[in-house]
């Protein structure tokens, strides 16, 4: 079994299956947007979001979906799980180094592959995530918190060819959010 198909499974059991579309799809677009797209890229592209499935009870996701502090942790705090992870599968220091690299900044960018990784992660957000924000979280959060959220996963994008991909979803979101606005 290859270390990306381990992954899988790793990421798999922890989220009990759920999230599976968004992590494909970022994936996917990595492969995309990334020239030199080798299987680090792919698992780092699987696994960016693992922090999530093993987050003490105690330590819950702020009400502000944009805290930096927050999201800083969860993308440091996952790639620390997946460094442990690929040490015990017996990966090499170099490929670890670079799931690392990718994980730990997916959330706010830095070089060229840590930006195709966030854009990756965003064009697969309007793709598998973000009609639930619409359609539940909405309701429930309200429009302003929600939009700031579909603002920022947009805004964050880097290239143009995952904004242009991007670009369609977010615009309808947008609109259709606005049923929730008072």
């Amino acid at each position: 079994m290859s270390i990306y198909d381990k992954t899988v499974v790793f990421v798999d059991a922890a989220y009990n299956g759920k999230q599976k579309p968004h992590f494909e799809r970022a994936v996917y677009w990595l492969e995309q947007f990334l020239p030199e797209y080798s299987e680090a890229h792919k698992v780092a592209a699987y696994a960016h979001d693992i922090e999530r499935a093993f987050r003490p009870a105690d330590k819950k996701e702020p009400d502000d979906y944009l805290d930096k502090e927050f999201l800083t942790y969860h993308q440091e705090k996952g790639a620390q799980i997946m460094k442990d992870f690929l040490t015990k599968e017996g990966q090499s220091d170099d490929f670890i180094a670079t799931v690392f690299h990718i994980i730990s900044k997916h959330e706010f960018g830095g070089d060229d592959v840590q930006n195709a990784m966030m854009d990756a992660d965003s064009v697969s957000f309007f793709e598998t995530n973000a009609e639930n924000f619409v359609h539940k979280k909405a309701a429930i959060e309200g429009y302003e918190k929600v939009k700031a959220k579909l603002d920022w996963m947009f805004d964050r994008i880097v290239s143009e060819q995952a904004e242009a991909e991007a670009e369609p979803n977010y615009i309808r979101l947008i609109d259709e959010l606005k049923q929730y606005k008072k």
